[in-house]
């Protein structure tokens, strides 16, 4: 029983002095996925249903590096609730064992090498206003845009086509003729992100879309 208490001493000493928790260590995308990341979304990415961790391997790749930007800013706009929180936690803890890492790097790594769809991808892809919608927008306005409480993002079908357009020009242009305050901000920041993406579209092509899809007459 000594004995094992003893070898026992000696591995946590030798592992915790190893250098995996070195503060300044610097650890590639692939090593923070591998050491870390790995032990609940898998070693392909694919999930975990017992730890509740989302398979990631079926994901796009700019989807991705708004979720990784999103935990690491601390910000909320793409997810909340429990789980969300609990990989906020994770992120912490992998960022104290000096694991820090950039979100587009992992990105890239976990979608180039577990996503079947990654050979095909074209990384200049032009997106269509429906994939920008339903790859960003709905994430806070709802699938249906009906506006979710939680995330402060008010519903959109319930608006005109003229109001729509008008609302978009005013995020676009960072003017406040149509909406101010906390929430016009992170419609601001969400566009511009947005847009660093490769997803650009105009207001009038994104209102339209949004009206003939989802208008509740």
């Amino acid at each position: 029983m000594q004995v094992n208490k003893t070898l026992y001493l000696v591995f946590m000493i030798s592992f915790l002095t190893s250098g995996l928790y070195a503060q300044n260590n610097k650890y590639t995308a692939k090593e923070v996925y591998t050491l870390m990341c790995s032990k609940c979304h898998g070693i392909n990415a694919e999930g975990n249903v017992e730890k509740s961790a989302p398979s990631l391997n079926n994901i796009d790749l700019n989807e991705l590096e708004i979720s990784l930007f999103d935990l690491k800013s601390g910000a909320s706009y793409q997810s909340s609730g429990t789980n969300h929180d609990v990989m906020q936690h994770n992120m912490k803890v992998i960022i104290q064992k000096g694991m820090n890492y950039d979100p587009k790097k992992m990105a890239n790594y976990i979608f180039f090498n577990f996503n079947k769809n990654a050979k095909s991808y074209k990384k200049n892809k032009k997106y269509t206003v429906s994939e920008i919608y339903e790859q960003m927008c709905s994430k806070c306005h709802g699938k249906k845009a009906q506006g979710i409480v939680s995330k402060n993002a008010p519903a959109l079908n319930n608006k005109l086509l003229h109001d729509l357009e008008l609302e978009l020009v005013d995020i676009q242009d960072k003017t406040l003729t149509q909406s101010s305050g906390t929430n016009h901000d992170i419609m601001e920041r969400n566009h511009s992100i947005i847009e660093k993406k490769g997803m650009k579209y105009t207001p009038k092509e994104m209102a339209e879309y949004i009206y003939t899809q989802f208008y509740n007459k």
